[in-house]
């Protein structure tokens, strides 16, 4: 992903409106370029400003904001990687499990048939 990507992005990001894919590519750029983690610090400041500015709240940190969102990001996407291992490896015990299965059965009808 290149900057000009990012920016189209950034909002779509604060927003959680990205796919797996695309938050996993905003994230690697935005760990890798300086420039765009300042201006997604820019914006996440401006966010959380004018959110606290509707809630009445004292409580006003944009940089505790975004790092906490890009914690969870990172937590969201490993999960999701972690369920799709998992998932994969279920899939291959339960083929196993069948085949075995199957040639059991295979062997148990031969031996009945002799």
């Amino acid at each position: 992903m290149d900057c000009r990507e990012a920016e189209r992005q950034m909002s779509r990001f604060i927003q959680r409106e990205l796919t797996e894919e695309e938050t996993a590519d905003f994230l690697e750029h935005i760990r890798c370029c300086s420039v765009c983690r300042r201006e997604l610090e820019t914006n996440f400041f401006l966010l959380e400003g004018l959110r606290v500015l509707d809630t009445d709240s004292d409580d006003f940190d944009g940089m505790r904001a975004m790092n906490r969102e890009l914690r969870y990001e990172f937590l969201r996407l490993r999960r999701a990687r972690l369920r799709k291992i998992l998932r994969y490896v279920m899939d291959a015990l339960t083929s196993a499990g069948v085949t075995v299965a199957g040639l059991l059965l295979l062997r148990i009808l031969y031996w009945h048939a002799g």
